[in-house]
This record gives structure tokens, C-alpha cells and sequence, in this order.
């Protein structure tokens, strides 16, 4: 999660931004298009059920699990395993803080919902690749 430091862009600026990165643009339209059709497919109703159910499940665990209930600065979170990597010259990242008390069973499923994108993607790679840093070649 980022600070709060979004600015608002004309149309012009946004005209300019889907030229530079009208690949992009491409694939986001594409991929836009095919989550909507899904979406009728399996029923907007029933979507829409679903994401409040992710959302007051959310919420649930971010009362039992964070110190706070939300995202915090880097520098406030104790675990350096949960601190977010703080890019030279952003914007700063916030990250989460785990309650203290927590059960060794709560600790462990909280911790992996807190983890920062990088440790994230070396779990994933662990489970993935049994530890080998392995690469296509």
C-alpha cells in the first residue's frame, strides 16, 4: 500500500499515458472485457455476494490479526520480516503490524497474510522450486 499522494490527471494526460503504453493498454482492455464477461457468466448478484464476503472476512482477520486494523508506516511494524522493501527516492510503502498475543497457529496465519510482496514471491518460489533458484534458460 502506498501513501496518500494520488493526483488527479486530465484527459489529455490520460490520452497521452494510453499512447505510451498502448500495449499495455491493449492487454488491459482484453483482460478488462474477458473479467466482465465472466462476470455476467457467473452472475454480478453472486459476485457481488462473494466480494462482501471477502470483505467482512477481511475485516475479521484484520481485527484479530493487525496491531491497528490496517496498514502502517515501515518503520512501525517491530517484525523486520514484515517490513516492506522502501524503494530509493518513492513513495514510502506501508505495511502491516502483527498483534501481539497472538497464538503460534494465529502467528503463522496472520504473518503470511502480512508478508510484503518480496517475501511473498520467495515463498512462492520455495514451494515452487524446493529452494533452488532455478531459471529458464
Amino acid at each position: 500500500s502506498r501513501g496518500e499522494s494520488r493526483k488527479k490527471i486530465t484527459r489529455e494526460q490520460m490520452r497521452k499515458l494510453r499512447a505510451w503504453n498502448s500495449l499495455d493498454w491493449a492487454l488491459y482492455s482484453h483482460f478488462n472485457r474477458s473479467f466482465w464477461r465472466q462476470a455476467r457468466q457467473f452472475g454480478l448478484q453472486k459476485l457481488r455476494r462473494e466480494v462482501e464476503e471477502i470483505r467482512r472476512r477481511r475485516e475479521f482477520l484484520a481485527g484479530k490479526c493487525l496491531r491497528g486494523g490496517g496498514p502502517v508506516p515501515a518503520q512501525a511494524i517491530p517484525d523486520g520480516n514484515l517490513r516492506p522493501f522502501q524503494p530509493p527516492g518513492g513513495e514510502k510503502i506501508l505495511g502491516f503490524a502483527l498483534r501481539e498475543g497472538l497464538s503460534p497457529q494465529d502467528r503463522e496465519l496472520c504473518g503470511r497474510m502480512a508478508l510484503p510482496e518480496l517475501p511473498y514471491k520467495d515463498l512462492l518460489e520455495k514451494k515452487q522450486f524446493g529452494g533452488k533458484n532455478e531459471t529458464l534458460g
